[in-house]
């Protein structure tokens, strides 16, 4: 009769225990799910600010190539300063990008301060 008892107490603690692992699961995740969305967002904003001012230095430079060499040839030195620059960051895309996102989830997700 006791052993019952103590084998019904010891299965309502596991269960407990397991709630409290899935509860803990659950708010490591949120928290980890809206930490990478904030950076993702953040991420997203400088890189939309930095299209606009190279959007308008672009055309600044524009502008100034025209007056200086003639309408079409400042043109085509814009337009290759623009190619030269994505077929840089095309070379170097593992490196930026993929590298960057990956050290942001393993610092997210993998937490050393837990430990």
């Amino acid at each position: 009769m006791a052993s019952d008892k103590t084998l019904s107490e010891l299965a309502q603690e596991a269960r407990e225990y397991a709630d409290m692992r899935v509860d803990e699961f659950k708010l490591k995740a949120t928290r980890g799910i809206s930490t990478a969305l904030g950076q993702a967002l953040a991420y997203l904003l400088i890189i939309a600010v930095l299209v606009i001012v190279l959007g308008l230095l672009a055309f600044a430079l524009l502008q100034w190539l025209n007056a200086l060499v003639g309408s079409p040839w400042g043109t085509l030195i814009v337009a290759g300063i623009f190619i030269i620059g994505l077929c840089v960051l095309l070379l170097n895309r593992h490196k930026l990008f993929k590298d960057l996102f990956v050290k942001l989830f393993i610092d997210i997700f993998y937490d050393p301060e837990e430990e």
